[in-house]
């Protein structure tokens, strides 16, 4: 088989398993909408799918998802999201030294490692309610990962280059509103920025990296 077919291969197989994933994904937050609202359990068990997923590391090679280019420290490549955007993964190629302060999604998230570390700090309190204090950390890698709610805060402190899976509720273009704490300000802040993202779905132009 040429490189290129194994690419090809690579690339279909690739697109049913995360189309597999994000089916059970739906269902599970089509559930806790019909429930007043995806809670706890909801957002473990898709931590525990998109867990699943992580172990086909071989359909997620670094040459198909290579850290930025020269300026940039990361970039969220999307490999799905539904056309009324509510639910969206992307593989996330991070750099060394990269890190993210304190904030809130204001939607629920999954993140689940593959290759590398991505050190977690949880906060104790909702974003506007005066200086975060981190009550305890977790560090994502390979079979680890990290599920929130909305009003969760968490800051993101990555030595060494990583992957993950980001999973959001919603896509990260519609999440409006969010903050984050500028510790330099001692104020919370706006959070406008949603990353480089690559498009990286099947049948859809391929953004560059």
């Amino acid at each position: 088989m040429s490189a290129t077919d194994a690419t090809t291969k690579r690339a279909e197989q690739r697109a049913a398993a995360v189309a597999d994933a994000m089916d059970d994904i739906a269902k599970i937050n089509a559930h806790g909408r019909e429930h007043g609202g995806i809670d706890r359990d909801g957002v473990e068990r898709i931590r525990e799918r998109l867990l699943q997923l992580a172990e086909r590391d071989d359909l997620f090679p670094l040459e198909d998802f290579p850290p930025p280019a020269e300026g940039r420290s990361a970039s969220m490549y999307r490999i799905a999201q539904n056309h009324d955007d509510e639910l969206a993964l992307y593989v996330q190629s991070v750099l060394d030294g990269t890190a993210a302060p304190p904030h809130e999604h204001t939607t629920w998230a999954v993140i689940v490692g593959m290759r590398g570390q991505e050190l977690n700090r949880f906060y104790d309190r909702c974003a506007g309610e005066g200086e975060p204090q981190a009550v305890r950390e977790v560090m994502v890698a390979r079979g680890t990962g990290v599920a929130m709610l909305g009003h969760d805060l968490h800051s993101i402190h990555i030595e060494g280059a990583s992957t993950n899976f980001h999973c959001y509720g919603l896509a990260l273009e519609r999440l409006k509103g969010r903050r984050f704490w500028h510790a330099d300000e001692g104020e919370w802040r706006e959070y406008y920025d949603v990353g480089h993202i690559v498009e990286a779905r099947p049948g859809y132009a391929t953004s560059p990296a």
